[in-house]
């Protein structure tokens, strides 16, 4: 992600819009081919040596240093360091603060070539070098593990997809119009949907094949804003998979007293960084599913592959599906601390059913916010197909609400 200063925006009067570069610019290229080069052969190197000969590159290029720079963050940012501190660096700082405690409790009045005179010679080492040592471990001395290798060509559309995610980390109200879908292409684009933790209204669109999607932005949150914005943020190459399609964004920026409007289709032509998405699951999610098979062998528990209707000619992706071996199937969606507007919405919208095969998990600090906890309480869909957790739903969790 690029910092605020490295975004490249123009404002004309209540509109916003990325600065895009051509990817096919020469002199961007050959930056960008530099660049490459340095990160390419980073292995080994510390964060400082690098950083050393990008900035050098950066420095001499021939475009606009800004976009330099944001080209030589991007590449950072694809870059592993190792940032453990070895057992013995540790063992070494107890020694020496050991020891100077005791020299400073035996002498306060000890000038400083004489301080370093003894620990020199308790260390049989010159004081640089201790010093040194000491700081080993900071993060300009860490050493290069790894680098995402990528071409020229790419690293320039990746800098257009991040001019566009650094305005979404201050939205609003995010709407996504994916016209002509494919199944398959779609459930991909949900998966990086629910895979974000991020809650939409999802309906048909009017007279047109497709969807609508709707998001609320961070700034419509009082809780984990941050996070919510680098979830939003994380999105958007996900939508760049799809072959036609249309976003607005409600955009406010700290220094205007009104809102923006960012409009951007599939006319931007900009190539999304992300791989297809594979059928990544995360750590917690594979225990969950082991746990649950054990407790219940007659049921197995999976993220949800397709959309789910429900009143009002709207739709779901829930989290997961549970299936039982008869052929029932139960779909759960599950309401994180940052989903009070959806949590509102969805139980406004179940309490107008009889019953649906939509389990409702609700993290217990909404709870906090008095309207969400009164709307609970009130709901009788939540009362028969809700149940609260903590961070993720324990198997003892899933177990009531199965009962």
């Amino acid at each position: 992600m690029l910092t605020k200063n490295l975004v490249r925006y123009k404002i004309h009067q209540n509109t916003i819009a990325p600065r895009f570069i051509s990817t096919d610019d020469k002199k961007l290229l050959n930056t960008a081919t530099q660049l490459l080069a340095v990160f390419d052969d980073s292995q080994g190197k510390t964060r400082g040596e690098l950083t050393t000969e990008s900035t050098r590159i950066v420095d001499n290029s021939d475009c606009n240093v800004i976009i330099a720079r944001g080209l030589e963050k991007l590449l950072m940012d694809r870059t592993l360091f190792n940032s453990d501190t070895p057992d013995e660096l540790i063992h070494f700082r107890h020694e020496l603060f050991l020891f100077t405690a005791r020299l400073h409790a035996q002498d306060d009045n000890c000038d400083l070539e004489t301080y370093y005179q003894r620990i020199e010679k308790q260390f049989d080492e010159t004081i640089d070098s201790i010093q040194d040592r000491l700081y080993s471990d900071l993060p300009v001395h860490q050493p290069v593990t790894q680098f995402k290798a990528l071409s020229a060509k790419r690293l320039l559309h990746r800098y257009n997809c991040a001019q566009v995610q650094g305005l979404l980390i201050h939205c609003a109200r995010l709407v996504v119009k994916i016209f002509h879908p494919e199944p398959a292409s779609l459930r991909q684009l949900f998966k990086y949907l629910r895979f974000h933790q991020l809650l939409a209204e999802i309906s048909k669109l009017d007279n047109q094949t497709g969807f609508k999607i709707t998001i609320d932005g961070p700034l419509n949150l009082f809780f984990q804003t941050q996070k919510y914005g680098l979830n939003l943020a994380n999105f958007f190459p996900g939508i760049l998979h799809q072959k036609e399609w249309q976003m607005q964004a409600t955009i406010h920026l700290k220094k205007r007293k009104t809102a923006l409007d960012l409009t951007l289709d599939n006319s931007c032509q900009i190539l999304s960084h992300y791989n297809h998405f594979m059928a990544y699951i995360p750590d917690e999610i594979n225990s969950l599913q082991d746990r649950f098979k054990k407790k219940f062998p007659d049921w197995s528990i999976a993220p949800s592959e397709s959309l789910i209707p429900l009143p009002g000619d709207s739709y779901c992706f829930p989290d997961f599906t549970l299936s039982h071996q008869d052929g029932q199937k139960i779909h759960l969606e599950l309401f994180h601390a940052w989903h009070k507007t959806p949590l509102m919405y969805r139980l406004q919208q179940l309490d107008q059913v009889d019953s649906s095969d939509l389990l409702l998990g609700v993290n217990k600090r909404l709870l906090k916010d008095p309207a969400i906890a009164s709307l609970i309480e009130e709901s009788n869909y939540f009362k028969h197909s809700g149940f609260l957790f903590r961070d993720m739903p324990t198997v003892n969790d899933l177990r009531s609400a199965l009962e």
